[in-house]
């Protein structure tokens, strides 16, 4: 019988119009974002093509996710259609079986559902075959992947969705309720995406995702454009256990909704949640003959007194409805889920600062507010007409505009309850994670300003509302509002001023507040309230009372009541609103500069089109620099005097200076020679002059200058600058003048590149590129130079330079500074201004100082600490160090990075400042950032490498390295093991989002994911196989040959031969291997077994499986034969000890031959585990198998 449930359903959903414009809207969506850059779903990005198998299967997974609100309308819709239309009686009634109801409206629905994802899959075909669409981003057709996708994603998530739901809609008998289980099933599936940033929770992450998304996501993590190009993850693993638990779930689903779906007439049964009201009969009541006359007094106060009634029972209602109570849960679990772990880095966990939680706030709880403030605008505005006594309440003499505004005070007062919740619940955060303060100031104006948008769009929702007529069609037009927005994004229209409730960004520092981001923030919040005020005086014109009407009479009724005051005052808010639009576009694109994101690529296309001729043309190179530098913190502006002394240090005489400025500012030359303006660009900065007289060989030429960097009004954007209220930090790339061809200001990404007609990008010159030796990697304007500088700031602050300071004094209120170097430094200094304490430490008379905002105390001591760990290692495994002071700045957190200048460090108060070290288990990566940063001082600052591919490993890896020495003295191999294994992940994630080509770590080309990650992994391992004394002698000859070297400056070549003059003959391929291959490792145990034998010892016999791989740049892989010896290991480990706890029963490295060997060995204690390079120093894209319990035969 089920068959003819099963028919006629099917029909009945197929001629339903809804059908039809759900599967044009996704088809629509999915051909959308396969055919512009704008959006980007499924991982099509760099070499990644759009139809990709990968990309393919991503996409259908996302749509997978959003088809929940399909299914509850098809599936969930179609168990309680007949109780809607009232045919449950009679159909109840006929000698039918559950089974044969449920499922036949199961598989109609679910048949529906498919048809919309065909149109989805079709118009993922069609899309990148469109004209328009780069035919390089196109690969070859895949059907398999199509059908793959269905089979092993889009059917299960189906089946699961309907079977969640169907149960929802048979126990709960409410459609409502089953949209708030939509909802908190998306938030419950959300958080188990939190587990997802610890690398050691991906078992919970995917297994907790019933969609396959992250199990999908986890096998492909490591795939390269290659790989995802051509194939799709084996049904396996992660992939496997995940579908085969969900479908396993959903079976027990559907067998639960047979269970409990009661098929009883309407109002007879008895749900599973709740209780249906009963039904009173109200006791007889005798009416009196003669009624008391009252007589009603209006005042002026009465209007109010309605007001608040209306409110108060409005807002009630609202917070007393199971949807709002169910968000409101879900908001708080998840907020509590998103705080555990924000900001984690290396698994270490940052204080619960007021600021950070105030963003987990916006980032993990408010979301929900879009949802509630939509939903209950209708619920709000049709309350009343809903149960059927809108006539009644139209009736009663209440002034209209105090309905209206009860019910915009009322949806205020819910976000304003809602939001309180969140403050609450994250200061208990706060008291139970204890040792951050509760800032209770900051949570009152952070929770206010994150506010105003969700106010606003829920008065343009009420808005909406009224003037549609219609709930339904109200929700439609707010979703339709949201698309919109997202719409103008991708046609490059990102001006606030058309962005409905757009503001610029308001970034938080707690060294810096709200700075100087308020000012702009206000005038667009006052722009949008405007707007917002003259909607809801256009809704009280339209607002309907007694029996509705057609539209014409509507907006007749509407001129009638915008005559006089009403119409004046709605006139006069316009006119503010327009007037203070004006305002806004005098500031953001008067005073300051409004760019789109594409005519920025568009002007970085010109500058190379016509600039590029002149790169690696011989110029003149800066030998002295000398500076006053005027910070004014409260004006934010710079005022700089600068000197230069430029020196020809070419054979030949040169008569052509090629000026690069900053054109966003003000620059002037003081004394330039007699020369002959050839071209002067000012949209771009660039300039060049022929000086009359050519400069001889080793002749100098002096230059002054200023810059003048001044901030008027206020952005667009409101993104933060280098110079603010408290925590300036600028450099001089940023500010002072530069000379010759800036190949920074290229355009990188490839596809962006072809739409301009420019050809493939290159980072770097080849590393054999002999003419590029003769300028470094920091730029081609200078080499070493002498600094001397002043800097001054306001009277609270205090300025700070590289060099050491000679003298300091106030003047005029102000504070003045003068630094200087005593010996050449790099061309790369850097300005900070603040108000800080100041921690001091030493190390043997090197005086080291900590700056630091008065709330960031934390880790001071363990920063002075790394320090002085570090230069005991590197003095005395390298060179000495060459300043006589270190000094560690903290600047604010609108970027989070360290970065080293000489004897001077400025430090991201985002990554180190407040992170929560109490749990001595945790990695300490501010004893290793610190470290890092001050390697630094050798590697990069003593030797600088020449500006071809390799020389950031000589920079960052070899910091790197020399950090990982430092960190192990201090804290042992096991927390290394531990570190390694996120440079590993990081390493092998960053080769699948490679925009050009993966390069060999001897030939890295400026890609983090090599020089730091796979430099950390490469260095670690050829110490271990060298010898920490082999590797640090070499690097130490290499640091006495190449410090402070001048042109040809050295490369990798130079330093791969210092490390093969010290290595054994034995290990020259395994340094080809790392540094000139791009080569990985499959090593894994397959099978652990030991027997006791009768003298006490262990026989242990272990499976191995090895492979080598090597790749080209592409990511496609070749088998190679293994070749080296691998390190294979035994452990014990005491009952519930954990690995730090293991002792080494037997380690040794052993050459064996065979893919797969076996290998018995004797121990003399119970084994616990065994393992294959058990510390992961190979490459290993499964590190997680190189290690196996033992069994007990």
């Amino acid at each position: 019988m089920w068959k003819e449930f099963f028919k006629f359903d099917l029909v009945y959903q197929l001629k339903q119009p809804l059908l039809w414009v759900f599967a044009v809207i996704m088809a629509l969506m999915a051909f959308g974002a396969t055919t512009s850059d704008s959006v980007q779903i499924g991982g099509a990005i760099g070499n990644i093509n759009r139809n990709a198998p990968t990309v393919v299967a991503q996409m259908l997974g996302i749509f997978s996710l959003l088809a929940m609100f399909l299914v509850t309308v098809f599936i969930a819709g179609a168990v309680l259609r007949d109780s809607e239309v009232g045919m449950a009686d009679m159909l109840f009634a006929t000698p039918m079986r559950k089974w044969d109801y449920l499922f036949g409206r199961f598989a109609a629905g679910f048949v529906a559902c498919l048809v919309i994802f065909v149109a989805i899959a079709l118009a993922t075909m069609l899309g990148p075959v469109m004209p328009w669409v780069d035919a390089q981003r196109v690969g070859a057709f895949s059907l398999q992947a199509y059908a793959w996708s269905f089979a092993v994603i889009v059917i299960p998530n189906l089946l699961f969705i309907g079977a969640l739901l169907m149960l929802l809609a048979a126990t709960t008998r409410s459609m409502l309720l089953v949209y708030v289980g939509v909802l908190g099933f998306f938030v419950l599936w959300a958080m188990a995406g939190v587990f997802t940033r610890d690398i050691n929770n991906e078992w919970y992450a995917v297994l907790l995702d019933p969609f396959g998304v992250r199990a999908f996501g986890r096998m492909t993590r490591y795939f390269t454009a290659a790989e995802s190009n051509a194939s799709l993850p084996p049904l396996s693993g992660f992939l496997l256990a995940n579908r085969l638990l969900w479908l396993g779930i959903t079976v027990v689903l559907f067998a639960a909704t047979v269970i409990l779906f009661k098929p009883q007439r309407t109002g007879t049964g008895k749900r599973l949640f709740g209780k249906p009201k009963a039904e009173t009969v109200a006791p007889a009541v005798t009416a009196p003959l003669h009624l008391p006359r009252s007589v009603p007094t209006f005042t002026a106060a009465t209007a109010w007194r309605q007001w608040w009634q209306i409110l108060r029972f409005d807002a009630a209602g609202v917070f007393k409805s199971v949807p709002f109570l169910v968000m409101l849960l879900f908001g708080v679990i998840n907020l509590i889920a998103g705080s555990s772990v924000g900001k984690n880095m290396y698994g270490t966990a940052v204080y619960p600062m007021t600021h950070l939680m105030l963003q987990s706030i916006n980032n993990s709880f408010s979301f929900l507010l879009i949802i509630i403030v939509t939903f209950y605008a209708g619920e709000l505005i049709f309350k009343e007409r809903q149960v059927k006594i809108a006539d009644v309440s139209d009736a009663m003499p209440v002034p209209g505009w105090v309905p209206l505004l009860a019910k915009c005070t009322a949806l205020v007062g819910v976000i304003a309850g809602y939001l309180l919740v969140g403050v609450l619940t994250a200061i208990g955060f706060q008291l139970v994670k204890g040792g951050a303060p509760v800032e209770l100031g900051l949570y009152l104006k952070g929770t206010l300003l994150g506010s105003l948008f969700f106010v606003l769009m829920g008065l343009c929702a009420l808005t909406l509302q009224v003037l549609s007529n219609n709930k339904f069609i109200g929700y439609l037009l707010v979703i339709l509002l949201m698309v919109a927005q997202a719409v103008l994004g991708m046609l490059h229209l990102e001006h606030n001023l058309y962005a409905f409730g757009g503001t610029p960004a308001i970034k938080y520092s707690d060294m810096n507040g709200y700075g100087h981001f308020l000012t702009g923030w206000a005038w667009f919040s006052l722009y949008w309230s405007l707007f917002t005020v003259a909607l809801i005086m256009l809704a009280r014109a339209f607002w309907v009372r007694g029996l509705s009407v057609d539209w014409r009479a509507r907006v007749r009724l509407a001129r009638q009541r915008l005559q006089g005051r009403a119409g004046a005052a709605l006139a006069v808010v316009v006119l503010c609103w327009a007037g203070t639009g004006g305002w806004i576009f005098y500031n953001t694109n008067v005073l300051n500069k409004y760019e789109t994101s594409d005519i920025g690529m568009d002007k970085q296309a010109r500058y190379e089109k016509l600039y590029k001729q002149y790169k690696d043309l011989p110029q003149l190179k800066i030998t002295d620099v000398q500076a006053d530098v005027d910070i004014y913190p409260e004006q934010r502006k710079v005022l700089i005097k600068g000197h230069y002394v430029l020196q020809n240090k070419t054979q030949q005489p040169l008569d052509t200076l090629r000026i690069q400025l900053n054109p966003d500012l003000e620059t002037h030359w003081l004394n330039l020679p007699e020369h002959k303006l050839v071209l002067d660009d000012k949209e771009l900065g660039f300039s060049i002059l022929t000086l009359a007289r050519p400069l001889a060989p080793g002749a100098t030429l002096p230059l002054d200058f200023t810059v003048a960097v001044t901030h008027q009004g206020f952005t667009n954007d409101g993104a933060p600058d280098q110079v603010n209220l408290n925590g300036s930090f600028f450099n001089n790339q940023a500010f002072f003048p530069h000379f010759g061809y800036a190949k920074e200001m290229e355009l990188t990404d490839r596809n962006e590149r072809r739409k301009r007609g420019l050809g493939e990008p290159q980072r770097m010159a080849k590393l054999e590129d002999t003419s590029a030796y003769g300028n470094t990697v920091l730029g081609g304007d200078a080499d070493w130079i002498h600094f001397d500088t002043t800097v001054s700031t306001s009277g609270e602050q205090i300025a700070l330079a590289p060099g050491y300071l000679q003298a300091s004094w106030e003047k005029d209120g102000r504070r003045y500074y003068r630094y200087k170097m005593d010996q050449p430094m790099m061309p790369f200094f850097a300005y900070l201004s603040a108000r800080w304490e100041v921690k001091k430490g030493d190390w043997h008379g090197v005086p080291i100082e900590i700056y630091f905002d008065k709330k960031h105390g934390y880790n001071t001591d363990r920063m002075i600490t790394s320090v002085q760990k570090s230069l005991d290692y590197y003095t005395t495994q390298f060179t000495p160090y060459q300043h006589k002071q270190v000094r560690i700045l903290e600047f604010p957190g609108y970027q989070s990075f360290a970065q080293s200048f000489a004897n001077t460090i400025p430090y991201s108060e985002g990554i180190g400042f407040i992170a929560d070290l109490r749990d001595k288990d945790d990695i300490d990566y501010v004893f290793y950032v610190t470290a890092h940063e001050m390697a630094h001082q050798w590697w990069g600052h003593q030797v600088i490498g020449a500006n071809v591919q390799g020389a950031t490993m000589l920079m960052e890896s070899l910091s790197q390295y020399s950090a990982l020495m430092v960190m192990e003295k201090e804290y042992g191999r096991e927390k290394m093991r531990r570190f390694l294994r996120y440079e590993l992940d990081r390493y092998l994630s960053g080769r699948g989002g490679e925009a050009i080509e993966e390069q060999p770590l001897a030939r890295v080309e400026g890609q983090q994911y090599i020089h730091y990650n796979k430099g950390s992994l490469v260095f670690y391992r050829l110490r271990d196989e060298l010898g920490e004394e082999v590797l640090n002698r070499a690097l130490k000859r290499y640091l006495q040959d190449k410090d402070y070297q001048q042109a040809p400056f050295t490369t990798a070549l130079e330093l791969l031969a210092t490390i093969r003059a010290e290595a054994p003959q034995d290990k020259q391929a395994l340094i080809t291997d790392l540094f000139e291959k791009i080569v990985f490792y499959d090593n894994r145990v397959t099978q652990a077994s030991a027997v006791q034998r009768k003298d006490g010892q262990w026989d242990v016999t272990m499976q191995l499986h090895l492979a080598k791989l090597e790749s080209d740049g592409k990511g496609k892989e070749s088998a190679r034969a293994y070749d080296e010896p691998v390190e294979i290991a035994i452990f014990a480990r005491a009952p519930g000890a954990k690995e730090k706890d293991e002792k080494v029963l037997f380690t040794d490295k052993r050459r064996v031959s065979g893919s797969d060997p076996v290998i018995t060995i004797t121990v003399k204690d119970k084994p616990f585990e065994v393992g294959v390079d058990p510390y992961n120093k190979m490459i290993d894209r499964v590190p997680r198998d190189n290690r196996k319990e033992v069994t007990f035969n």
